[in-house]
C-alpha cells in the first residue's frame, strides 16, 4: 500500500507551515485560530485522545490526518456522544497530489486503520456545508449525512460511518 500514516514530529512543522499557506488548505482551515503557535497546539493536544499524523504517499509527505475520541475532546464539543466514536480530519497539503484520487485512498486507509481497533464502532467527520468535495468523498467512501449541526467552528454537516 503506498499510503503510510506516521505520527507527527517536530520536524514536520516546516511542512505544515508550508501547507497552511496553500489556498486549498486555507479554504478548509480558514476558521482555525490558535491562541498559541500551531506547533505548541499540536504537541499540547497530541495524547491518547487526539492522534495526529503526516501522510506519506510512496515515501513523499503529502498531507495531514488526525483522529480523536469524540467523547473526550473540547469543552463538550460532542455532547452525549458514545465513547466508541472517533472523529477524523485531514487535508492534502501538496498541490501536485490534488485531483488524483488520493483523498479516497486516505479515507479508505483510515477506515481500515481505525476499525482494527475493536473499541471503535463509529467514525464521524464534520465538514463545512460549503465543502462539497469532502462531503462527496466521504459519501463515496460509505459515510452517511446526518444533517447540519452547529459546532464551535460554525455550521457543519455531520457525516458518520458505523462498523
Amino acid at each position: 500500500m503506498p499510503l503510510v500514516f506516521k505520527e507527527i514530529k517536530s520536524e514536520d512543522f516546516i511542512l505544515i507551515r508550508k501547507w497552511f499557506k496553500n489556498p486549498h488548505v486555507k479554504e478548509v482551515w480558514e476558521n482555525e485560530e490558535f491562541e498559541e503557535p500551531y506547533e505548541e497546539y499540536i504537541f499540547r493536544t497530541s495524547d491518547e485522545t487526539i492522534k495526529q499524523f503526516i501522510l506519506y504517499y510512496n515515501s513523499t509527505p503529502i498531507g495531514y490526518f488526525q483522529f480523536y475520541w469524540a467523547s473526550k475532546v473540547g469543552n463538550n464539543w460532542w455532547p452525549g456522544i458514545d465513547p466508541e466514536t472517533v472523529g477524523i480530519d485531514f487535508y492534502i497539503g501538496e498541490t501536485s497530489f490534488l485531483g488524483r484520487g488520493i483523498g479516497t485512498l486516505i479515507i479508505l486507509n483510515a477506515l481500515e486503520f481505525l476499525f482494527k481497533d475493536k473499541s471503535i464502532n463509529r467514525i464521524i467527520a464534520d465538514p463545512s456545508p460549503n465543502n462539497l468535495k469532502i462531503i462527496h468523498l466521504l459519501t463515496k467512501c460509505g459515510f452517511q449525512s446526518k444533517g447540519e449541526i452547529n459546532t464551535p467552528d460554525g455550521k457543519a454537516i455531520l457525516m458518520e460511518l458505523k462498523r
